[in-house]
């Protein structure tokens, strides 16, 4: 593999060259080396554009992972042959961490407000995975190198005085999602299509953000109006949230398909 070629294959900004160009420095020391490697954390649109790498590359002794499944920040982890999958799960091998905020329920503190107290106590976010806040607790998901600096300087949110302790991942409490379903037909599954449909706006509306590269498909950016959107692709416009195409049903009578979509709010 020629590290600078696949690069400047798959990337085109500053910022994403620096990113792959570590990503396979990761993978070529955990294969000469046969020893498990990982990265900071990844954002979802970082992870697609490295996945996207790594399957033109090849590369199966790798996995993606963010303490539970469906995370949004992600780790990629490279194995040594002599390790599975299933093992990253174990305390003395994974990389990451678990913590859990306490508060009480009459304070309203919001995924900003931990992440700027987070920042403040001095560590990059590419350290800290998904922070998952509740009514009355708030776990965050850390690489395991910043654990103890974080337990020694994380002792408030803004003014409020938070109580810390460390967990284990199966005691991670996940928020649900909030979403509405929404059934409607369209034409066909044209992205443009998909878009108007999924975001209630006109087609010549929707054309145009595509083109306008506003529109990204499964985390990239994609400005082809034509594009093929399949069952489970996950669609977001700028300033107007994230879709996910739930299920393609039948056709109509006058030809068109029924869709249902899953709109977050």
């Amino acid at each position: 593999m020629d590290k600078n070629k696949t690069v400047k294959k798959h990337s085109q900004e500053a910022a994403e060259k620096l990113l792959l160009a570590r990503v396979l420095d990761k993978q070529e020391e955990s294969e000469q080396k046969n020893i498990l490697r990982n990265t900071k954390f990844l954002n979802e649109r970082q992870r697609a554009l490295v996945e996207r790498t790594m399957v033109s590359i090849g590369n199966t002794r790798h996995l993606f992972f963010g303490g539970y499944e469906g995370a949004q920040r992600t780790i990629l982890i490279f194995l040594p042959d002599y390790m599975k999958s299933e093992q990253i799960t174990q305390d003395s091998i994974c990389p990451l961490a678990f913590i859990r905020v306490e508060y009480s329920a009459d304070n309203k503190i919001s995924h900003r407000d931990f992440l700027g107290s987070l920042m403040g106590t001095g560590i990059k976010r590419e350290t800290i995975g998904d922070i998952l806040v509740g009514e009355d607790s708030c776990d965050i998901v850390v690489l395991k190198e910043v654990l103890s600096y974080l337990m020694a300087n994380f002792e408030s949110v803004g003014r409020l005085k938070v109580k810390t302790s460390v967990i284990t991942a199966e005691l991670l409490k996940v928020p649900e999602e909030k979403f509405i379903m929404k059934k409607d037909t369209v034409a066909s599954m044209r992205l443009d299509n998909v878009v108007s449909s999924g975001f209630s706006i006109s087609r010549e509306k929707a054309s145009a953000y595509v083109k306008a590269g506003r529109v990204s498909l499964n985390f990239l950016e994609c400005s082809k109006v034509d594009k093929i959107v399949s069952e489970g692709d996950a669609i977001s416009l700028q300033g107007m949230g994230k879709i996910k195409l739930h299920q393609i049903g039948n056709q109509t009578k006058k030809g068109r398909a029924v869709i249902v979509v899953k709109k977050y709010i």
